[in-house]
């Protein structure tokens, strides 16, 4: 919970991150409302921890944040907000590689992903 906490106060797309640092930040009407979600995505998950939920709920509540999200014009915007989702699927212990990669490419392409990366 307490890196749920630290993820939301921290300051998000400053292109700070080592897969990030080379892009030029994008606007700050562009970022605020993507940052807006994922924090208030960060603070339903923490109470869903300590609620001790399922997987699958917090994996659903990650999905209906995303979903939320109206997607940025940007490619690198959608990946770097993918790349904030992610992390806070990892926080809770929850993979969501699908849900992403769905939402970032379609669900078609999504799942020749998920096929053809299985090992």
């Amino acid at each position: 919970m307490a890196a749920l906490t630290e993820f939301a106060n921290t300051p998000k797309f400053k292109c700070q991150e080592p897969p990030f640092q080379y892009l030029n930040p994008s606007p700050r009407t562009v970022t605020q409302p993507l940052e807006t979600a994922l924090n208030r995505c960060a603070s339903e998950l923490c109470q869903l921890v300590q609620r001790d939920r399922s997987s699958g709920e917090l994996r659903r509540c990650i999905s209906r944040s995303l979903r939320s999200v109206e997607k940025p014009f940007d490619t690198e915007d959608r990946e770097y907000l993918l790349y904030y989702y992610n992390e806070l699927a990892h926080m809770v212990g929850i993979r969501i590689g699908l849900l992403l990669n769905r939402w970032l490419y379609g669900f078609p392409l999504a799942v020749l992903l998920q096929l053809f990366s299985r090992r």
